[in-house]
């Protein structure tokens, strides 16, 4: 069915065991279950056990994304002194595109004292732990990325980073049980490129889940090849929230997770992602996206501890226009993101999605292709009013659409 601006609603399936969802995915996993000797191994009668692990949110714009996690630590809530205490220090280099397909690293095991903890903070190192990359090189830094072509590029870490990624994620450790949270690390948004420059920075983007409350959504992204369903193996599959009533625009459409598409012969097209759910239940919209298809979006109510199917089958794009972005105002080395949105009837709700979003530093973006329709562009950066303003793409058009801070 047609919605306005081209946008189609997708028809899911409701799920039923999370054993049902296909394993195979681009989702990559890391299990850092981590050990401190300080804290000891066994479970007392007033500790418990706490399981950490590393989740990406795959991109298939490098063949591989090196992040170095210097260690993490966690706050108590009744600790008036701030304290941090530390629960792991892995000192590791990881290629979050290499994890993929449910693949478990196990470091070890947390006992902590029993009570509700209110943060956590990741941070990163800035030595790598000398081992070799996918081109058999030795690292070149601890943080960085290898791009399609093969050429390593060093991440800058922006200095308020160094400090560490605080998380303000509660959680409880019980007497006797163990907490399992996991780290939702979305490389495609923490990895920046600064413009022309062929500089890159790293700023994390990162989400902690808590796995008794997580759902699952998986399915399978298809197109037609002369009437003949086909896998669409890299396209973008994101979980949505659209709150019209933040204060900030930026902020009334919230990724809340993303994944892409298997890219193999076997299970092209194939997604799976695993995130958090209020208890209550969440309304969600999904939205789907591959350069040269159309979007398509559907409208789920989630509930955790459960399964959906959510199939998209994309059409391919027959009119579209270029929009040339110009920043001004923007501080140097600080990122810029750019959202476009766009207004749908996903049921009976009049909603807004995100259909492209991209980060850029120091510059302005190359040419944007979109389906012509009407759009929202929304763009903000540390330290400054966020921008918004409609931009109407037009067939073979090309529009300017200059975003001032």
């Amino acid at each position: 069915m047609s919605l306005r601006n081209g946008v189609r609603r997708s028809i899911s399936r409701g799920g039923d065991a999370m054993k049902r969802i296909l394993s195979r995915t681009k989702f990559v996993t890391l299990l850092a279950v981590l050990l401190v000797g300080a804290f000891g191994c066994g479970v007392g009668g007033d500790t418990g056990q706490l399981s950490l692990s590393l989740t990406d949110k795959p991109s298939d714009d490098y063949d591989a994304v090196y992040v170095t996690i210097a260690r993490i630590d966690v706050h108590k809530a009744e600790d008036m002194d701030g304290e941090w205490m530390t629960v792991a220090t892995p000192g590791r280099t990881y290629n979050l595109l290499a994890l993929a397909g449910g693949v478990r690293e196990q470091l070890g095991l947390v006992s902590l004292e029993a009570g509700h903890y209110s943060q956590l903070r990741l941070l990163i190192g800035d030595a790598h732990d000398g081992g070799l990359n996918i081109l058999g090189h030795a690292h070149p830094a601890a943080n960085y990325v290898v791009d399609a072509d093969g050429f390593e590029h060093e991440m800058k870490v922006p200095s308020g980073t160094q400090t560490g990624v605080k998380l303000v994620q509660g959680f409880d450790i019980n007497e006797n049980s163990t907490t399992e949270l996991t780290f939702d690390f979305d490389a495609a948004r923490s990895v920046v490129r600064a413009g022309n420059s062929g500089k890159y920075l790293l700023k994390p983007t990162v989400q902690v889940i808590d796995t008794s409350v997580a759902a699952i959504i998986g399915g399978t992204v298809t197109t037609l090849d002369e009437e003949t369903p086909v896998g669409v193996g890299g396209a973008l599959v994101n979980i949505q929230v659209y709150d019209a009533g933040q204060a900030d625009a930026k902020d009334q459409v919230a990724v809340r997770t993303s994944t892409f598409t298997d890219d193999t012969d076997l299970h092209r097209g194939d997604y799976k992602l695993f995130f958090a759910v209020d208890p209550a239940g969440e309304t969600f919209n999904i939205v789907a996206r591959k350069e040269g298809l159309m979007p398509e979006a559907a409208r789920l109510l989630v509930e955790n501890g459960t399964a959906y199917t959510q199939d998209f089958e994309l059409e391919e794009i027959t009119e579209s226009g270029t929009v040339n972005v110009a920043i001004t105002g923007a501080t140097a080395d600080i990122p810029v993101t750019l959202s476009f949105r766009q207004t749908v009837t996903l049921g009976a709700d009049e909603v807004v999605i995100e259909v492209l979003s991209l980060g850029v530093v120091n510059g302005d973006p190359d040419p944007i292709t979109l389906p012509a329709g009407e759009y929202t562009l929304v763009a903000w950066t540390e330290g400054k009013t966020t921008f918004q303003a409609p931009v109407s793409v037009t067939s073979g058009g090309t529009t300017s659409a200059p975003v001032t801070f």
